[in-house]
Protein backbone atom coordinates (compact mmCIF):
# COMPACT_ATOMS: atom_id res chain seq x y z
CA UNK A 1 0.00 0.00 0.00
CA UNK A 2 1.35 3.44 -1.13
CA UNK A 3 1.35 6.40 1.51
CA UNK A 4 -0.52 8.82 -0.32
CA UNK A 5 0.52 11.21 2.05
CA UNK A 6 3.87 11.49 1.35
CA UNK A 7 3.06 11.49 -2.54
CA UNK A 8 0.79 13.90 -1.77
CA UNK A 9 3.03 16.77 -0.90
CA UNK A 10 3.46 19.12 -2.79
CA UNK A 11 7.00 20.60 -3.92
CA UNK A 12 8.24 24.17 -2.39
CA UNK A 13 9.40 25.96 -5.30
CA UNK A 14 10.46 29.45 -3.42
CA UNK A 15 14.00 29.95 -1.47
CA UNK A 16 15.05 26.61 -0.17
CA UNK A 17 17.97 28.19 2.31
CA UNK A 18 16.54 27.46 5.71
CA UNK A 19 14.89 25.32 7.38
CA UNK A 20 11.32 24.62 6.76
CA UNK A 21 8.09 23.18 8.88
CA UNK A 22 5.46 21.16 7.12
CA UNK A 23 2.24 20.69 8.81
CA UNK A 24 -0.12 18.26 7.08
CA UNK A 25 -3.68 17.93 8.14
CA UNK A 26 -5.76 15.70 6.27
CA UNK A 27 -5.48 17.05 2.65
CA UNK A 28 -4.75 20.83 3.85
CA UNK A 29 -0.68 20.65 3.53
CA UNK A 30 0.87 24.39 4.47
CA UNK A 31 4.86 24.59 4.05
CA UNK A 32 6.89 27.62 6.35
CA UNK A 33 9.94 28.71 5.95
CA UNK A 34 11.45 29.04 9.75
CA UNK A 35 14.33 30.64 10.01
CA UNK A 36 17.05 29.46 12.66
CA UNK A 37 16.70 32.51 14.44
CA UNK A 38 13.34 32.07 14.87
CA UNK A 39 13.68 28.00 15.26
CA UNK A 40 15.68 29.00 18.23
CA UNK A 41 14.70 32.44 19.47
CA UNK A 42 14.96 31.96 23.56
CA UNK A 43 18.03 30.34 23.16
CA UNK A 44 21.22 31.68 24.09
CA UNK A 45 24.28 31.22 21.10
CA UNK A 46 27.75 30.78 22.48
CA UNK A 47 30.22 33.34 22.05
CA UNK A 48 33.40 31.98 20.94
CA UNK A 49 36.52 33.60 20.45
CA UNK A 50 39.99 33.43 20.78
CA UNK A 51 43.69 35.12 21.87
CA UNK A 52 46.98 35.33 19.58
CA UNK A 53 49.51 34.05 22.52
CA UNK A 54 52.94 35.46 21.90
CA UNK A 55 55.60 33.78 22.93
CA UNK A 56 57.01 33.84 26.98
CA UNK A 57 54.46 34.81 29.35
CA UNK A 58 50.92 35.84 28.23
CA UNK A 59 47.69 37.28 30.40
CA UNK A 60 44.50 37.26 28.56
CA UNK A 61 41.05 37.68 29.62
CA UNK A 62 37.35 38.11 28.70
CA UNK A 63 34.49 39.53 29.94
CA UNK A 64 31.00 38.43 30.54
CA UNK A 65 27.80 40.50 31.41
CA UNK A 66 26.96 40.16 35.31
CA UNK A 67 23.52 39.34 36.49
CA UNK A 68 24.19 35.71 34.75
CA UNK A 69 25.00 32.03 34.75
CA UNK A 70 27.49 30.58 32.67
CA UNK A 71 29.19 27.72 31.13
CA UNK A 72 32.58 28.83 30.28
CA UNK A 73 35.93 27.22 28.86
CA UNK A 74 39.30 27.69 27.62
CA UNK A 75 41.27 25.26 25.02
CA UNK A 76 44.15 25.24 23.52
CA UNK A 77 45.80 22.12 21.49
CA UNK A 78 49.16 22.61 19.49
CA UNK A 79 51.61 19.87 19.25
CA UNK A 80 53.34 19.40 22.93
CA UNK A 81 50.71 21.98 24.25
CA UNK A 82 47.28 21.84 25.47
CA UNK A 83 45.81 24.06 27.80
CA UNK A 84 41.95 23.35 29.30
CA UNK A 85 39.64 25.44 31.62
CA UNK A 86 36.11 25.01 32.46
CA UNK A 87 33.84 26.61 35.21
CA UNK A 88 30.11 26.81 35.72
CA UNK A 89 29.33 29.97 37.58
CA UNK A 90 26.80 32.81 38.51
CA UNK A 91 27.48 35.89 38.87
CA UNK A 92 24.74 38.64 40.89
CA UNK A 93 27.19 41.53 39.86
CA UNK A 94 30.51 42.65 38.88
CA UNK A 95 31.77 43.06 42.73
CA UNK A 96 31.08 40.34 44.18
CA UNK A 97 32.33 36.86 44.02
CA UNK A 98 31.36 34.35 40.61
CA UNK A 99 29.83 31.15 42.64
CA UNK A 100 30.51 28.21 40.70
CA UNK A 101 33.30 25.62 40.01
CA UNK A 102 36.54 25.48 37.68
CA UNK A 103 39.13 23.37 36.79
CA UNK A 104 42.16 24.14 34.95
CA UNK A 105 44.60 21.77 33.34
CA UNK A 106 47.98 21.85 31.18
CA UNK A 107 50.21 19.34 29.55
CA UNK A 108 53.13 19.39 31.09
CA UNK A 109 55.07 21.97 33.04
CA UNK A 110 58.12 23.52 30.02
CA UNK A 111 55.79 22.13 26.95
CA UNK A 112 54.44 24.46 24.18
CA UNK A 113 51.68 25.68 26.23
CA UNK A 114 51.79 26.22 29.88
CA UNK A 115 48.48 27.53 31.65
CA UNK A 116 50.02 29.16 35.15
CA UNK A 117 47.09 31.15 36.32
CA UNK A 118 43.07 30.80 36.44
CA UNK A 119 40.66 33.51 37.48
CA UNK A 120 40.59 33.64 41.10
CA UNK A 121 37.04 35.69 41.75
CA UNK A 122 35.35 32.04 41.70
CA UNK A 123 34.31 30.79 45.22
CA UNK A 124 32.93 27.93 46.31
CA UNK A 125 32.66 25.03 47.93
CA UNK A 126 29.92 21.96 47.72
CA UNK A 127 27.43 21.70 50.31
CA UNK A 128 28.82 25.31 51.91
CA UNK A 129 27.40 28.72 52.16
CA UNK A 130 30.57 31.30 51.29
CA UNK A 131 30.49 34.94 52.20
CA UNK A 132 33.75 35.61 51.61
CA UNK A 133 34.35 38.58 48.94
CA UNK A 134 36.46 38.84 45.27
CA UNK A 135 39.99 39.75 45.39
CA UNK A 136 39.47 41.63 42.79
CA UNK A 137 37.33 44.37 41.58
CA UNK A 138 35.62 43.35 38.82
CA UNK A 139 34.46 39.50 39.17
CA UNK A 140 32.76 39.70 35.28
CA UNK A 141 36.85 39.82 33.99
CA UNK A 142 38.18 36.14 33.46
CA UNK A 143 41.85 36.51 33.60
CA UNK A 144 44.57 33.61 32.53
CA UNK A 145 48.14 33.38 32.25
CA UNK A 146 49.52 31.34 29.52
CA UNK A 147 53.21 30.88 28.71
CA UNK A 148 54.04 30.11 25.49
CA UNK A 149 56.78 28.11 25.32
CA UNK A 150 56.61 26.88 21.63
CA UNK A 151 58.86 29.77 19.55
CA UNK A 152 56.17 31.32 17.36
CA UNK A 153 52.63 32.62 17.81
CA UNK A 154 49.86 30.60 19.51
CA UNK A 155 45.89 30.64 18.88
CA UNK A 156 43.99 29.68 22.31
CA UNK A 157 40.59 29.41 21.94
CA UNK A 158 38.03 30.75 25.04
CA UNK A 159 34.01 30.62 24.91
CA UNK A 160 31.13 30.92 27.38
CA UNK A 161 27.34 30.22 26.71
CA UNK A 162 24.68 32.06 29.03
CA UNK A 163 22.35 28.91 31.21
CA UNK A 164 20.13 31.76 32.59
Amino acid sequence: MANTKISALSTYTGNTSGAYLVMNNSSNTESFKVTKETLFSGYSQPVIGNWTLSTGANTVSFTVPAGQSYIMWVNGNIPNGIVNWNATVTLSNSNVPAIGVHYGWYYLAGNALVLTSIPDQIVGTAGTIITSSPVITNSNIFTFGITNNSGSSQIVYYGYIKVS
